[in-house]
């Protein structure tokens, strides 16, 4: 992606991860910030649970998913941080956001405006219900399109109310089709030199996550249920509790070959004799006792024990990890997953373990380069290396409130304490000292 320029106006995930994974594949991504209302995510879930003097600097979800950026900001209500915008735009790519569909226009940088400035740009547009039909209108977040996708009714246990999952799920779902479809808007654009506009739904990307849920509807006029950790035909399928505080190791047995693995794996007790386990249909008809005796069996060894036992075995098995597990598992270390990044001084965090690329490319392998941008850090680069600026002129900004490195109302979230955290499974297993985990 080196040479490709990106634009990003992002709000919380839905933009930001798409972008990101453009930048650590080598696109300049300069993100579009504001100190009068300071995106959302650097204003909680702050580093060490310490916001700090500079919280805005310190939230560890801003921080995840903007590394690799460039950061300017620019006020759009003021008609000079307009004009900056369109100047940048002029040099750009691709232009990416997810605000509410009137947002762009109200600033004039809509499709049909940045068109005039840039004929061949490419503008991705991520809202929750797209800029066409009955909900165009309408704000989103994750749980809300969630549920307008579909997902949430089937996500949950059988006996219980539908139940939100714990990330922003469309948010991910939705900035990887992104990312998709801005890679095709390229290569359309390398073939034919036009540029185009990329309407997403995040509520649509969601859907398509479960296309034989629909087509079940469609088909039969059935409305599939929640399963929980059970599948439609494998049986034993879920996560068993193993010893220790809350650990799993989940199962998955699809045919009779891993069913007999998994008898041999433990020692073939005589209750798997039970005529109700002889076929897959009765294992998955009675699963309830299937469950009950094979968490006995969990439950007396650790997570990795059972997963490496039942791996051996040609049963597909994994331990459930936590962050902490994560960081230490050798797998992950093997492929030099984490990544080390050293942030700004003036932050207070240091060099911190980073997700890296999930994909290994042999000629480009894509990197983590640089830690997320302190608020306004590359304020003057961008205008006077990037754009051609004076000095005075970025001055004159800097006074008329156009730009700046401190929010208007620096006022953070609440922080939860520590202990309310792990009471209500925001965090689990919190170690500070992750450079004795990783080892450096």
């Amino acid at each position: 992606m080196e040479g490709i320029r990106v634009l990003e106006f992002g709000q919380l995930l839905a933009v930001p991860h798409a972008s990101k994974l453009l930048a650590d594949m080598g696109a300049e991504v300069i993100k579009i910030e504001s100190c009068v209302r300071l995106n959302a995510h650097r204003n909680s879930s702050f580093l060490d649970n310490d916001p700090g003097e500079q919280f805005w600097n310190r939230a560890a979800n801003y921080n995840d998913q903007n590394r690799n950026k460039l950061e300017v900001t620019l006020d759009l209500t003021k008609p000079q941080g307009r004009q900056v915008a369109v100047e940048l735009v002029k040099i750009s790519d691709i232009v990416c956001e997810n605000f509410a569909s009137r947002v762009m226009g109200n600033f004039g940088l809509d499709y049909d405006s940045l068109k005039k400035i840039r004929p061949d740009i490419i503008m991705l547009s991520s809202t929750g219900y797209g800029h066409t039909g009955p909900w165009a209108s309408y704000t989103a977040a994750g749980n809300t399109t969630e549920a307008a996708s579909g997902i949430l009714w089937i996500t949950g246990y059988t006996d219980r109310l539908p139940r939100l999952p714990s990330i922003p799920y469309t948010d991910f779902v939705g900035a990887q089709h992104g990312a998709f479809a801005l890679m095709a808007a390229l290569h359309y654009r390398r073939l034919t030199g036009k540029g185009q506009m990329i309407d997403l739904a995040q509520a649509e990307t969601g859907s398509s996550q479960i296309g034989e849920v629909l087509l079940d509807y469609i088909t039969n006029g059935h409305v599939q249920q929640r399963l929980g950790n059970r599948h439609p035909f494998m049986a034993p399928h879920g996560c068993y509790p193993c010893s220790g505080n809350d650990q799993w190791v989940a199962i998955a047995v699809a045919t009779d070959e891993e069913w007999n693995g998994l008898r041999h794996a433990m020692g073939d007790p005589a209750w798997c004799q039970d005529p109700r386990f002889a076929t897959p249909l009765l294992r998955h008809q009675h699963q309830d006792e299937l469950d009950e005796r094979l968490a006995a069996w969990t439950s007396q060894r650790d997570h990795y024990e059972a997963m490496n036992l039942l791996q051996e075995h040609g049963v597909p098995a994994g331990a459930v990890l936590t962050n902490k597990e994560l960081l230490q598992d050798p797998h992950y270390q093997a492929r030099g997953f984490y990544q080390m990044l050293e942030h700004a001084p003036e932050t207070g965090i240091g060099r911190r373990p980073y997700p890296g690329v999930a994909w290994h490319m042999s000629k480009t392998p894509g990197s983590l380069r640089w830690a997320a941008p302190t608020l306004g850090q590359d304020n003057e680069r961008i205008l006077t290396q990037v754009l051609g600026m004076s000095d005075s002129e970025v001055q004159q900004l800097a006074q008329s409130g156009v730009i700046g490195k401190e929010p208007l109302r620096p006022t953070p979230t609440r922080v939860m304490p520590l202990e309310a955290q792990k009471r209500t499974g925001a965090i689990t297993d919190y170690d500070p000292d992750y450079k004795t985990v990783l080892g450096v």
